[in-house]
C-alpha cells in the first residue's frame, strides 16, 4: 500500500467520514494481497474445523434422508405389528387384513449344524407374501439373482448368508440339520429388503419358509422369538384409521404397532448421539484453531505496524484501522470458510462406501444447506472472536511507532466496547452450538468444560514453567539456551500447552480407558466367565440338561434360571411413557424386558433395602428390583410396579432392592418376582456352564445341541470378541476425533513457529555473531522444543489420566488401572512431535547471513 495512495483517499475527507466501511474496504483491498500467504496455517485449522462440523452434518442428515426415503422397504411395509413369544391374535390379524396386504415373519436364533461345524445363526422364516416391499436377492449358482426366493426356499430349502457357506464349507444343494429337520441349502443371500438397522448381530442370517420352521420344531413355547406382521396398506389415505384402528385393538395386548416414522427404531437416536458427539469434537479443533486465530493475527498486525502507524500520521482516526484489518482478516477466513464447506458438502459421497460396510441405512447423497451454513457460521464466529482481541489492540498503535523499531502491537485489555462485543460473539457462538446439539444443558457443559480445560493447561504450563525458573542453568551452553527461550517473557508455553495439550490430553484418556476396559474384560473371562450360555431350554428339558451336565466331566459349574419377557407399564404410579427419554434407565421401559422369578434369594445378590420373602411365600405378588435402576426411575420399597405378560397385565409390589454388578458374567435382571406369578404362562430356561478346558467346553456344546435342537448355544469367548472388537471400533472413531484435534494443535504450534520467526532470526544473527555454529543454534532450538513437548506431554498426561479415572472409576464404577507405559509412550510421542515440528520451522531462519541484517540496524 503506497502512502501516496492513502493520502489521496484519506484527503479531504472529514475526520469522521474516513472511518465509514467503504474506505476501509479500498485500503483493505489494496493490502490484502500480500497477505494471505502469512495465514496459511490459520486457513488450514479453519478448514479442518469447518470441513468436520460441516461433515458430521452433512453425513447425518444424508443417513435421516436415507432412513425416511426407504422407511417402507426398511419397515417392510406400511405399518407392522411386532410381539414376543406369541404370534398377534385373529382379531389382530384380521383388523391388519382390512387396510391391505399382510406379510408374516418369525424371527429366532437357533444352530444350524453342518458335516463340519455347527453354528449360532439368526433365523428369519418368512411366508409366501413376503417381501410386501421391495425384491429379496438370492444367488442359486445361476446367472439371474433376482426372483430365485421361491426356488431357493423350495423344498426344505434354506438361504444362507455367503460368509457362512464359506466359513462352514457348504455349497449349494447341500444339506445340513436345522432343529429336527434336514434342510437343504437352496441359495446365497445376497440383499434382504427389510433387514433391521444394525451395527452387530449374533450371527449370520439363515432365511426360511414358515412351512420348513413347522418342520424343525425350533418354535417351542416360551422361546426367545420375535413376531413381526407388516402391512402395506390399499390405500395411503387410510393410513391414520389403519394405525388408530391397530393401536385399539392391541392396546392391552403384549403386540406393538410400529410405522414409517419409526422405520429404524433406536438408529435414529444412534445418529443424533453420534452427531452430537462429532460436531463437539470438531468445534474444539476449531476453537483451538482459534488460539492460532489469535497468535496469526497479532504475528500479521506486529509487521503491518509500519503501515498501521503510516496511516496514523496520515490522519486515519482508529475505527479506521481497525475497519481495514477486521475486513481483511474475515476476507481471508471467508476462505478457509469456504474451502471447508466444499469438503463438507462433498463428503457424504465418500461416506457412502465407507459406511456400506458398517450398516445397512442407505445414504442419500444431495447438499444439505443447513449443517453448512452451520458449519461456515462457526468458523466465520470463531475467526471474528478470536480476531477482535489483537484487531482492538492494533488500533491503539501510535505515530511515533514508525520512527522507533517497535515490531509489537500494545498489550493489556482493549476498549470496552471491543469486550462487550467478544461477549455478545460468544453469546453468538453459544447459539450455534445449541442449534447443532439441540440440547441447552449440554451445549452449556461444553462450554464451561472447553473453558474449564483450557484454564487448567493455562495454569499447568505457567505452574510448569515458574518451576522452571528455578531451575539452576545448565552448563551445557544449548541446554541453557533452550531453559531460557522457554522462561522468557513472551514464551509460547502457555499457547502451545493450551493448543497441542488438549488434543494430546484426549487421546491419553481415551488409549488409557480403552486399556482398562480390555483388560478388565479379559480379566472377568479368565476368572469369572461361562464358557456358554444356553438359551431357549424349555422346562420340560431342564431335567435332562442337568444330567448332561452332571455327566460331561470338566464342567465345574452351572447356574440357570427360568425366563419369559414382559413390557413395564408403570412404576410408582407412573406411566411408562411418561419418563423423560434421557433418562439414564430408560432402556428399562424400552421394548420388552426379560423377567424372571426364584424362592429363594439368587446366590451373590445383595439385598441393600428391604427383605427377600420367604422360601414358601404364597401371597400377593413382589419384585425385587436392582439398585441403579431403581434409583434412576425414582422408585423404592413400596412403589407397585405393573408389567404386560403376554398380554395379561400383571402388578408387584417393590419389596427389596439389591445391588447388581452388570459387569460381570452371571445371569442378572432388573427385576425379579416372587414365585407363583409366571410359572403358568409360557416360558423357557437359560443356563450358563463353567468348564476346565477348551475340551470340556466343546464337549458340553456338542452333547447339548445334539440332545436339544432347539437349545442355541451362546459362546462366551466369541461374545466376549465381538465386545472387544466393537470396543475396538469405538475407540478407533474416538481417536480419530481426537486426532482432529491434535491435528489442530499442530497447526497452531506450526503458526507459532512462524510468528516467531523475526525473533527466530535476530536470534540466531546474535548467536553467529558470538561464534555459536548451526550444528550448536539448531541444538539449542531442539532442546527448546523437545522441552516444550515434555511441558505439553506432562500436562496432557495428568489431564488426560484424570479424565479417564473419572470415566473408569466414577462414570462406569469399575476399576481403575494407570498404565504408565501408556501414558508416557503416548506423552512422548507428542513431545517428540512438538520437538521435530518446532525444529523444522525454526531452523529456516539459519540460513540468513548475519551481515545483510546488521547493516539495517
Amino acid at each position: 500500500m503506497s502512502a501516496a495512495g492513502t493520502r489521496a483517499d484519506l484527503n479531504g475527507m472529514p475526520r469522521e467520514g474516513a472511518a465509514n466501511w467503504g474506505l476501509a474496504w479500498r485500503l483493505a483491498r489494496r493490502e490484502i494481497k500480500g497477505s494471505v500467504r502469512r495465514f496459511r496455517v490459520f486457513l488450514a485449522a479453519l478448514l479442518l474445523g469447518v470441513a468436520a462440523i460441516g461433515t458430521v452434518g452433512s453425513v447425518a442428515e444424508s443417513m435421516r434422508d436415507g432412513i425416511a426415503g426407504n422407511a417402507q422397504i426398511l419397515l417392510g411395509g406400511d405399518i407392522e405389528l411386532r410381539s414376543r413369544h406369541t404370534a398377534p391374535d385373529d382379531i389382530i390379524l384380521d383388523t391388519a387384513a382390512r387396510y391391505g396386504a399382510v406379510a408374516k415373519t418369525i424371527q429366532m436364533r437357533a444352530m444350524l449344524i453342518a458335516p463340519s461345524d455347527r453354528k449360532l445363526v439368526e433365523l428369519k422364516a418368512v411366508d409366501d407374501q413376503w417381501p410386501l416391499v421391495g425384491v429379496a436377492e438370492v444367488d442359486i449358482g445361476e446367472t439371474e439373482i433376482v426372483g430365485n426366493l421361491d426356488t431357493a426356499l423350495a423344498d426344505d430349502g434354506i438361504i444362507i448368508d455367503p460368509q457362512l457357506l464359506r466359513s462352514l464349507g457348504l455349497e449349494i444343494g447341500d444339506r445340513v440339520r436345522l432343529g429336527e429337520a434336514e434342510v437343504r441349502v437352496g441359495g446365497a443371500l445376497v440383499y434382504e429388503p427389510d433387514r433391521s438397522v444394525s451395527f452387530i448381530s449374533f450371527g449370520p442370517r439363515v432365511l426360511i419358509s414358515t412351512t420348513t420352521l413347522a418342520k424343525t420344531e425350533l418354535l417351542q413355547p416360551g422361546s426367545f422369538t420375535s413376531f413381526r406382521t407388516r402391512i402395506l396398506l390399499n390405500d395411503q389415505a387410510e393410513r391414520g384409521d389403519a394405525i388408530a384402528a391397530l393401536k385399539a385393538v392391541t392396546d392391552d395386548t403384549h403386540v406393538r404397532v410400529r410405522d414409517l416414522d419409526d422405520a429404524a427404531p433406536g438408529f435414529d437416536v444412534f445418529i443424533d448421539r453420534a452427531e452430537v458427539f462429532l460436531v463437539l469434537v470438531g468445534l474444539t479443533a476449531l476453537l483451538i484453531g482459534g488460539l492460532g486465530v489469535a497468535g496469526a493475527v497479532r504475528a500479521w498486525l506486529a509487521s503491518r505496524m509500519p503501515v498501521i502507524a503510516t496511516l496514523k500520521c496520515l490522519g486515519a482516526p482508529a475505527k479506521l484501522i481497525f475497519r481495514t484489518y477486521l475486513i481483511q482478516v474475515m476476507l481471508i477466513a471467508t476462505l478457509g470458510v469456504t474451502a471447508g464447506v466444499i469438503v463438507a458438502a462433498i463428503a457424504p459421497i465418500f461416506a457412502v462406501e465407507f459406511l456400506s460396510s458398517y450398516v445397512t441405512v442407505p445414504i442419500e447423497v444431495s447438499v444439505y444447506p443447513l449443517p453448512l451454513l452451520v458449519a461456515a457460521g462457526f468458523g466465520l464466529t470463531t475467526s471474528f472472536l478470536f480476531a477482535l482481541w489483537p484487531l482492538a489492540k492494533a488500533e491503539e498503535v501510535r505515530a511515533a511507532t514508525l520512527f522507533r523499531t517497535l515490531v509489537e502491537i500494545p498489550g493489556g485489555r482493549p476498549k470496552t466496547r471491543y469486550i462487550v462485543i467478544s461477549l455478545i460473539t460468544l453469546g453468538l457462538l453459544s447459539m450455534l452450538a445449541l442449534i447443532a446439539t439441540r440440547d441447552a444443558v449440554l451445549t452449556a457443559s461444553f462450554i464451561g468444560g472447553s473453558i474449564a480445560a483450557m484454564l487448567l493447561l493455562a495454569g499447568l504450563g505457567e505452574g510448569l514453567m515458574r518451576l522452571l525458573r528455578h531451575v539452576p542453568a545448565p552448563h551445557y551452553v544449548p541446554a541453557r539456551l533452550a531453559l531460557s527461550a522457554i522462561i522468557r517473557p513472551g514464551s509460547p508455553v502457555r499457547q502451545v500447552v493450551i493448543a497441542f495439550g488438549l488434543g494430546l490430553s484426549v487421546l491419553v484418556a481415551v488409549a488409557l480407558s480403552q486399556a482398562n476396559l480390555s483388560r478388565q474384560i479379559d480379566t472377568r473371562v479368565d476368572q469369572d466367565a461361562p464358557a456358554w450360555f444356553f438359551i431357549d431350554i424349555q422346562p420340560k428339558q431342564i431335567g435332562e440338561f442337568n444330567q448332561i451336565v452332571a455327566d460331561t466331566s470338566g464342567v465345574s459349574k452351572v447356574t440357570q434360571t427360568p425366563m419369559l419377557r414382559g413390557r413395564v407399564v408403570s412404576l410408582g404410579g407412573k406411566k411408562a411413557s411418561e419418563y423423560e427419554r434421557d433418562n439414564p434407565a430408560s432402556w428399562v421401559l424400552r421394548g420388552d424386558r426379560a423377567l424372571s422369578w426364584a424362592a429363594a434369594k439368587p446366590e451373590g445378590a445383595d439385598i441393600v433395602r428391604g427383605e427377600w420373602w420367604p422360601d414358601d411365600y404364597q401371597g400377593p405378588a413382589l419384585v425385587s428390583m436392582s439398585e441403579e435402576e431403581a434409583g434412576e426411575l425414582g422408585v423404592d420399597i413400596g412403589d407397585e410396579v405393573s408389567f404386560n405378560v403376554l398380554g395379561r397385565p400383571i402388578t408387584a409390589t417393590i419389596s427389596n432392592i439389591r445391588a447388581v454388578d452388570w459387569q460381570t458374567f452371571t445371569i442378572n435382571f432388573v427385576f425379579v418376582l416372587s414365585p407363583n406369578v409366571l410359572e403358568k404362562a409360557p416360558h423357557s430356561w437359560m443356563a450358563t456352564t463353567h468348564v476346565d478346558d477348551e475340551q470340556a467346553a466343546d464337549e458340553i456344546e456338542r452333547r447339548v445341541t445334539d440332545a436339544f435342537s432347539n437349545v442355541s448355544a451362546i459362546s462366551v469367548r466369541e461374545a466376549v470378541d465381538t465386545a472387544q472388537r466393537v470396543i475396538g471400533l469405538l475407540g478407533a472413531a474416538v481417536q480419530v476425533t481426537a486426532l482432529v484435534t491434535l491435528v489442530a494443535g499442530i497447526a497452531v504450534l506450526a503458526g507459532t513457529v512462524a510468528s516467531t520467526e523475526a525473533q527466530r532470526l535476530a536470534d540466531s544473527v546474535i548467536l553467529k555473531v558470538l561464534g555459536a555454529t548451526r550444528v550448536s543454534i539448531s541444538i539449542a532450538w531442539f532442546l527448546e522444543y523437545a522441552l516444550l513437548g515434555v511441558l505439553t506431554g506432562i500436562a496432557a498426561a495428568i489431564i488426560g489420566s484424570l479424565a479417564s479415572w473419572a470415566l473408569i472409576d466414577g462414570f462406569l464404577d469399575a476399576d481403575f488401572e494407570m498404565d504408565f507405559l501408556l501414558v508416557l509412550l503416548t506423552t512422548l510421542a507428542g513431545a517428540m512431535a512438538t520437538a521435530l515440528l518446532g525444529l523444522a520451522g525454526a531452523v529456516r531462519t539459519l540460513g540468513f547471513k548475519p551481515a545483510p541484517l546488521l547493516r539495517q540496524v
